[in-house]
């Protein structure tokens, strides 16, 4: 026989060193968040490398003169409504998707945040989110990322599967060299099923021990929150208890059950006590844990109180909008027909809608004028009447558009001018041991509201408006004494943040928005302060067109 077990050893040896250099080539770190201006304003549309809902911004400040970008920036739809060739084709590029206005932002916000696009990125440590202690799930922000390749990790796993066959080739060569068989598959089998119960648990409990800080089972920071950790700690411990028993049970009786020669199974085909026991039992666990999960439910959705801050969120692809009631202490009524690259919202302002109506008569008018041309044509090709047909679809949506906005001209309720002193800042403040009531709307797809440190998490659905109250308990600077008293690192700069906890789309992992908790007067000051900066709407006193509906249009509308 020609035995090579020297051969297959450095063969096998080889490729363990192959290994052993992959692996020592793959630790390259996460890549940081972007820059704070660039992350509030920009990173839920685009990024420096890659497209997302917009185009990449690499090297814009080489393509586009700086004066240009500033008024794009502040005004995109302003830009293309003048005509400006270079908006216009931007606009139609991108599926004419209307780009946020940002007038809050001064030239040299704008200018900070074109300096930092111009360095492609900067890496920095990463910041807390969702990759970090705040969700426990890995993500990056609006700057590329490094990490494993794909194709290195598909490799190192081709790599692990040739080094065991290569194993049993040598144990083989051993066995036929010595005629001593090396392999019994029962008892194998058996023993394998120890390894795995010892490695399992071992791991399960390693786990628990280094990442167990990320279930936030502490630290909350709201008045309901001690109540969910709670909650979940008893539901945590026992399901815990029963992972474990019924895994030593198992894998055990596969190891002491093991195939042997002259042992015969026995037939045990049931036990009417046995199943009553392991149904009974749990019904009776599981019953306990959902009413009390139910009850906790109803405490933390029932009514807010009377005093608290009210304040709407508004979720779209991919960001957030936050919202503050004015001097009059109420957030004035919105409508979606009112949307506009301006009106974000939809607030029920006059000058708002009457922009609103003047557009959609053009857009109207526009479509009308292109469907009695394509009507000219009395014997399309197919890709003609395809385009026939889309034209079409689109005037029937400017009409229902149209008409909606219309039927809102006296409407009393939605023009009730609550809504002329709302403020939108750029992040959200709360004042700590104050109840706030958050007000979730969302424009395209569901999103879902997730600020983990005050287990506060509700979906934002297109349509359905949706409540959640609660108390904060600590303020950011507090929090961070207290990350600071348990070692965390990231104690100095910890701070709250608002996350998307449903997968929304490409850019999810970007919508995430600053929180911060302050005492009563911090928060007052901070919010006179955004009152007199981001209140676009303070000075409008246009009223309502009466007649909205003029000659030419409603000839549109009826024909």
């Amino acid at each position: 026989m020609n035995f090579n077990l020297g051969k297959q050893i450095s063969r096998l040896m080889a490729i363990i060193a192959l290994v052993l250099v992959s692996f020592s080539r793959t630790g390259a770190q996460d890549a940081a968040n972007g820059k704070s201006l660039f992350e509030t304003h920009c990173t839920s549309c685009h990024a420096i490398e890659s497209k997302l809902i917009g185009p990449a911004l690499g090297g814009v400040s080489d393509r586009r003169e700086e004066a240009w970008l500033l008024n794009w920036i502040k005004n995109s739809q302003a830009m293309v409504k003048s005509g400006d060739p270079i908006a216009v084709k931007l606009f139609n590029e991108n599926n004419k998707s209307i780009m946020n206005s940002f007038e809050n932002l001064s030239d040299g916000e704008i200018k900070d945040i074109l300096a930092y696009i111009a360095t492609g990125g900067e890496k920095a440590a990463p910041e807390p989110g969702p990759g970090t202690d705040q969700t426990g799930v890995t993500t990056t922000g609006g700057a590329a990322s490094e990490g494993t390749p794909g194709w290195m990790i598909a490799a190192i796993m081709l790599a692990l599967i040739v080094i065991i066959v290569q194993i049993f080739n040598i144990l083989k060569l051993v066995s036929d060299y010595t005629s001593i068989p090396f392999f019994n598959s029962q008892r194998t089998n058996a023993q394998l099923m120890i390894i795995f119960l010892v490695l399992g648990l071992f791991g399960a409990f390693w786990e628990f021990a280094n990442h167990g800080k990320y279930m936030l089972t502490d630290n909350a920071a709201s008045e309901h929150g001690s109540s969910i950790d709670l909650m979940f700690n008893i539901t945590l411990g026992i399901t815990l208890f029963v992972f474990v028993v019924t895994q030593i049970t198992l894998f055990f009786y596969a190891y002491a059950y093991r195939g042997r020669e002259g042992r015969k199974a026995t037939f045990y085909a049931h036990n009417n006590k046995l199943e009553v026991i392991w149904t009974i039992i749990p019904a009776i666990v599981l019953t306990v844990l959902v009413l009390n999960g139910f009850n906790m439910w109803a405490k933390i959705t029932d009514k807010a109180p009377e005093d608290a801050e009210q304040i709407e969120v508004f979720a779209y692809q991919f960001g957030w909008k936050v919202r503050y009631p004015g001097a009059d202490k109420t957030l004035g009524q919105s409508n979606f027909n009112l949307i506009s690259g301006t009106n974000a919202v939809g607030v029920g302002v006059k000058s708002e809608y009457n922009n609103v109506l003047e557009e959609a008569k053009e857009t109207l008018r526009a479509l009308t004028d292109e469907r009695d041309f394509l009507a000219l044509n009395t014997n399309p090709t197919p890709e003609e009447a395809e385009e026939i047909s889309m034209v079409e679809k689109k005037y029937k949506l400017a009409v229902g558009h149209h008409r909606r906005l219309l039927a809102l001209a006296n409407n009393e309720r939605v023009f009730d001018g609550t809504g002329e002193d709302d403020v939108f800042p750029n992040e959200i403040h709360l004042p700590v041991g104050k109840a706030v009531n958050f007000n979730f709307r969302a424009r395209d797809v569901i999103h879902s509201a997730y600020m983990p440190y005050f287990r506060v998490q509700m979906n934002c659905v297109p349509g359905m408006p949706t409540k959640f109250w609660f108390k904060p308990t600590k303020t950011t600077a507090e929090m961070r004494q207290d990350l600071a008293a348990q070692g965390r690192e990231d104690a100095a700069t910890f701070e709250y943040y608002l996350f998307c906890a449903k997968i929304c789309g490409a850019a999810h992992f970007n919508m995430k928005m600053k929180v911060v908790v302050e005492t009563q007067a911090e928060y007052d000051a901070w919010l006179k302060e955004q009152t007199e900066k981001n209140s676009p709407y303070l000075k409008s006193e246009t009223p309502v067109k009466a007649d909205n509906a003029s000659e030419a249009s409603k000839e549109i509308v009826l024909n």
